[in-house]
């Protein structure tokens, strides 16, 4: 996905154009003129001094361009705009035409949105489906912003106010742009005939390509973004320093997660809808300085600049794949080679503080999650320290059955296989930190020596005792699920979460002899489900080419129904994952020596046609009411966070905690699941309730005896509806981060 709105610049540099002030300061019909708070019971139209009183958070109308200045934050000279969908259901309360909300409040859509008593729960994911998604979006959102040196393109007068609108890549037509483009110039109506649609995504550009006829016939004028900043050397959205790899991503492509981390500087055309660490972001496209990217790089001080000539500059093209040093300011942009010392002194004087990680590796039993206690995770790590200690709190079937892996068996493997000797010599050479494909290319050959490794007979024995004796004879044919468990991950303040890998294994296809397929554990209701889906996948993607993420799920598939899963290689892959590029490059972020990482396993029985997946945070405190909590569900297999179809949504409901003892009350459904009919629920009432009540358990428990220090704490959970009907915790973590 891309950067949505638009393509903020200050008012300062507009001036240093020639351009002149976009809007006059606020008068007495400004925001701040005798404001008075209404509530939530919505906002009054703006400019009329008659209208009574208004809400201070929001305007429906932009009557006059004091309106417009009155909801402008310094942040950017834009104002971002909400509008209910035709033909959809309202979003209540908000039935206006427009929404205009007030930037010196609230510099996101969704803090806006969360506060409306009806949406303080409303998560990230339930925004995008909101906004973004096409098959569940019910309000159009993007952001209004005067450009007055950019010229007209009907009648070639200087002086626009551009408008953008949010969407994920093809979710938008020429009915929607005409949809609100009209619903736009009757809330703006002086600037009725300076509105203009700018989009700054690929997939926009190319409908504007094909339907610029089309739209001005429609009555809708538009511009592309370099015509804003035509002579515009650079614009600053966030001053700061930087040093980093530079990556440039090639034009027409988009920045993927994969593709940097925080130790790159990064060049592409357009800005992403949002962005993780990095140390310095350039686009060629103007961004969205009320935009989630902006938002993030700014809190962080990190660089970040539209320089409209950059794919130009062969320069650039030479730097690219080596160290570089990024400087931005108001009339500063400095890009240029670093040395590996200056960048070392740099990360070392602006890197965040985490403690070093601890092991202890005299430990060397497999311990079952019964005996298994939170004090453990110095040996075990904290996920499966973590899954030992909910055995302590909840009754069979809600827990996990299963054992960890001390961090000394990865330690002895990876010693008997040389791979301490390879790291040293990866770390010894400063081509690690400063060539790109060097680091990705090292990474990678860590990882295969772990993958190819030999794994000690009597370590794999151990593992496999440790299956039948928690699992029991049976257990040799159970299929079971290897999840990473190392000292850097889920800890306070770092969770570490998607840095690893997880891998399943069937220990028969240790025992067998071969390395024939299918899997021994492949279970023939699972074998049915799985062909019937393979089918069905198989033909959607026939019928529609142009869905590229089928050939992935396809392919997995027809893996788990021809493959073997030995444990050995599933124990290999998990381990060897302690060098996946995104952890290795968290762990140089923090400053964390990557000698002292170990890999720990926590075990447990892999979840087969279970009936929902669910993620929940607890204790968010987001008002004075009862403690909210948050569950994200979604039906089948499908997982809620990352989801294999995108086209999939995910159901959002929050709930309070009521009462002594506690219970589930004033349940909110916010976003419906589409694997649903409409007004279903994933969980049914009985099944909620007792989410609830395990959610409630679990996290006093933690609250007194695993977590004490933090107060208030906050809980980050996953759940299975099991195939059985039962509501399994099959992992618990401190929340970390404010809510976006």
């Amino acid at each position: 996905m891309r950067s949505f709105g638009v393509w903020a610049l200050s008012a300062g540099l507009l001036l240093a154009c020639g351009g002149e002030d976009p809007v006059p300061p606020p008068g007495d019909a400004g925001l701040d003129a005798g404001l008075i708070d209404s509530g939530a019971d919505g906002g009054v139209d703006g400019g009329d001094p008659d209208a009574g009183p208004r809400d201070e958070r929001y305007l429906t109308q932009l009557l006059t361009p004091a309106d417009l200045a009155a909801l402008t934050s310094t942040i950017g000279g834009g104002v971002k705009y909400l509008a209910p969908v035709d033909g959809r259901p309202a979003f209540q309360p908000l039935t206006e035409v427009c929404y205009f909300q007030n930037m010196r409040q609230y510099s996101w859509h969704l803090l806006f949105l969360q506060s409306f008593p009806e949406h303080t729960g409303l998560s990230y994911d339930a925004y995008l489906a909101l906004v973004l998604r096409r098959a569940s979006r019910r309000m159009w959102g993007g952001a209004v912003q005067p450009w007055p040196g950019a010229l007209h393109p009907v009648t070639q007068a200087p002086g626009v106010v551009a408008y953008g609108v949010y969407g994920e890549v093809g979710s938008l037509d020429v009915a929607s742009i005409v949809q609100v483009d009209r619903k736009l110039k009757s809330c703006i109506p002086f600037a009725q005939d300076l509105l203009v649609f700018v989009p700054e995504s690929p997939d926009q550009r190319a409908l504007l390509a094909r339907e610029r006829a089309n739209l001005l016939a429609q009555g809708v004028a538009a511009l592309l973004p370099e015509d804003l900043v035509a002579g515009i050397p650079h614009l600053p959205y966030s001053d700061g320093e930087g040093y980093g790899t530079l990556r440039v991503v090639p034009a027409g492509q988009e920045l993927k997660d994969d593709d940097y981390g925080p130790r790159d500087v990064v060049i592409v055309e357009s800005a992403p809808i949002d962005i993780s660490i990095v140390a310095g972001l350039i686009t060629k496209n103007p961004q969205n300085a009320l935009g989630h990217v902006n938002l993030r790089l700014q809190e962080k001080r990190i660089p970040n600049v539209a320089v409209p000539r950059i794919y130009d500059a062969a320069w650039v093209r030479a730097l690219d794949g080596y160290l570089v040093h990024l400087v931005v300011g108001p009339n500063t942009f400095t890009l240029e080679p670093a040395t590996l010392a200056d960048a070392q002194a740099f990360w070392e004087a602006n890197r965040p503080r985490v403690p070093a990680p601890r092991a202890d590796l005299t430990v060397t039993a497999l311990e079952p999650y019964s005996t298994l206690r939170a004090t453990g995770a110095i040996a075990y790590g904290a996920k499966a320290a973590n899954l030992g200690e909910l055995s302590q709190v909840l009754d069979p079937p809600n827990h996990n059955l299963g054992f960890g892996v001390p961090f000394s068996f990865y330690r002895d493997f990876a010693q008997a296989n040389g791979t301490p000797a390879a790291l040293e010599a990866a770390l010894a050479d400063p081509r690690l930190r400063t060539d790109a494909t060097f680091k990705r290319t090292t990474l990678k050959a860590l990882r295969d020596q772990l993958k190819a490794g030999t794994f000690d007979p009597a370590a794999l024995q151990a593992i496999g005792d440790a299956i039948v004796s928690v699992y029991g004879e049976a257990g040799r044919t159970q299929r079971l699920r290897f999840r990473s468990s190392t000292n850097v991950e889920d800890l306070e303040g770092l969770t570490g979460a998607g840095l690893y890998d997880s891998k399943s294994g069937c220990w028969a296809d240790d025992l067998d002899g071969d390395t024939l397929g299918p899997s021994a554990c492949l279970k023939p209701d699972e074998k049915a489900a799985m062909e019937a889906e393979l089918v069905a996948k198989q033909a959607e993607l026939l019928a529609y080419p142009d869905r590229i993420w089928l050939t992935a799920i396809i392919e997995d598939l027809q893996g788990d129904l021809s493959e073997e899963r030995p444990v050995a290689v599933a124990v290999k892959k998990v381990w060897a994952s302690l060098y996946n590029l995104r952890a290795f490059d968290e762990r140089e972020y923090y400053g964390i020596d990557h000698r002292l990482a170990y890999m720990g396993l926590a075990v447990n029985p892999v979840f087969a046609l279970e009936r929902a997946s669910a993620v929940a945070v607890s204790n968010l405190r987001v008002d004075a009411g009862d403690p909210l909590y948050r569950l994200n569900s979604q039906l089948g297999t499908e997982s809620v966070v990352r989801p294999e179809d995108p086209t999939a949504i995910a159901e959002l409901l929050t709930f309070r905690r009521q009462g002594e003892p506690p219970v589930v009350g004033d349940v909110r459904v916010l976003v419906e699941s589409n694997r649903l009919p409409a007004g279903g629920r994933v969980w049914p009432d009985d099944k909620l309730n007792e989410v609830g009540r395990l959610l409630f358990l679990v996290h006093d428990h933690f609250a007194q005896q695993v977590y004490p220090e933090l107060s208030p704490l906050r809980l980050d959970f996953e759940l299975k509806y099991s195939q059985e009907g039962d509501v399994v915790i099959k992992q618990v973590r401190p929340f970390v981060g404010n809510e976006p």
